[in-house]
């Protein structure tokens, strides 16, 4: 299955198609409430399939980190179209050179009111995926700094004229980053882990979820997030977190309707090492799991036009489904379950 699901992902990378750059992946935005459905040229979703693909090419078998390592050498240049158009080494949602904000679309793409600057999340994603130089690093956490202006935390845009804003998902991909680098950490840095930490202990992540990640605005999306952050590194002062996160996950697990995220739960409750059998023995490809798949309803990324501003009724209205446009990757999506059944492999092994 492991091959078969790598197959299906280089199936879907582009090429010679006018939608999206070679070697990207291609997504669909849409509003079933509004009969709203656009094909998207983003980098989230190219750069998401390559970081999941690249933090598993260690577990593949020799053919099948071939396969990746063919998948990442075609993704890997599609990412330029996206850095800041003064060649910053920043990086936006849509490609800044040309600019293309709302691409396919018949409205927003002609007004600049909807155009969005470079953020944390694409640029740390990219980062990620592509390799830097430790100047390089540096010279970001310093521009980080410039935006990181309430409480020491990190801001989601690099825009001036944007408001200030913390979302987990994309801080736990900053902070990925950060800790992945080994430089020495600053005070922003422990400001933005203060952060993470605080949304989860009070347990915001759940009672406030699209407040603290109105991009992702997702309790599974949430807490895969910090999985995946907290799986790899041991920052200190988060084991309370951590087992905060792996008593809470089998209860959301067993509530849980919609597939997708439970695998995101599984997948998020093997990283941090937990062992409730309900949650890790779980198969989720055993299943008719592609019709499961391809009928729920899940988004890997949202947007909230109404978000930004600052009234209560637009703070209403921005929290409902009905005004958020949905984000889908086929890739993406598929890149998510192998990571799972990659995890829950090796779940089995050590087991035995």
């Amino acid at each position: 299955m492991v091959s078969d699901l790598i197959s299906r992902i280089a199936s879907l990378q582009s090429f010679g198609d006018r939608k999206i750059s070679d070697g990207g992946f291609l997504s669909v935005r849409k509003n079933n409430s509004f009969f709203y459905y656009r094909y998207d040229n983003n980098l989230f979703a190219t750069a998401s399939i390559g970081f999941i693909l690249k933090g598993l090419k260690p577990y593949l078998a020799e053919k099948e980190s071939l396969e990746v390592s063919s998948i990442l050498g075609k993704l890997i240049p599609s990412i330029e179209p996206y850095q800041n158009k003064d060649g910053l080494k920043i990086y936006n949602f849509w490609t800044t050179r040309p600019t293309n904000h709302f691409p396919f679309g018949y409205l927003m793409r002609h007004f600049k009111h909807f155009k969005l600057p470079d953020d944390i999340d694409d640029t740390a994603l990219a980062y990620l995926v592509k390799g830097y130089a430790r100047e390089d690093l540096e010279w970001l956490k310093r521009k980080l700094m410039t935006h990181a202006e309430d409480a020491g935390v990190y801001n989601t845009w690099f825009g001036e004229d944007m408001p200030l804003e913390h979302d987990v998902c994309a801080l736990c991909n900053l902070m990925y980053l950060v800790f992945e680098s080994g430089l020495p950490l600053n005070e922003f840095d422990e400001g933005t882990l203060s952060f993470l930490k605080e949304v989860i202990e009070g347990r915001d992540y759940l009672s406030n979820t699209f407040w603290v990640s109105r991009h992702y605005a997702s309790v599974s999306l949430i807490v895969y997030h910090y999985g995946r952050f907290l799986g790899r590194f041991r920052p200190e002062g988060f084991d309370k977190v951590k087992l905060e996160l792996i008593k809470t996950i089998p209860l959301l697990f067993e509530e849980e309707p919609v597939w997708m995220n439970k695998v995101l739960l599984q997948t998020a409750f093997l990283k941090l090492g937990g062992m409730d059998e309900s949650v890790a023995k779980w198969d989720a490809t055993d299943i008719a799991w592609e019709t499961k798949w391809r009928k729920e309803p899940f988004a890997a990324f949202i947007g909230a036009p109404l978000a930004p501003y600052d009234f209560s009724w637009t703070r209403f209205l921005a929290a409902k489904k009905l005004f958020q446009i949905q984000w889908k990757c086929e890739a993406h999506e598929l890149a998510l379950i192998l990571e799972n059944v990659i995890l829950r492999n090796n779940y089995e092994q050590h087991a035995r």
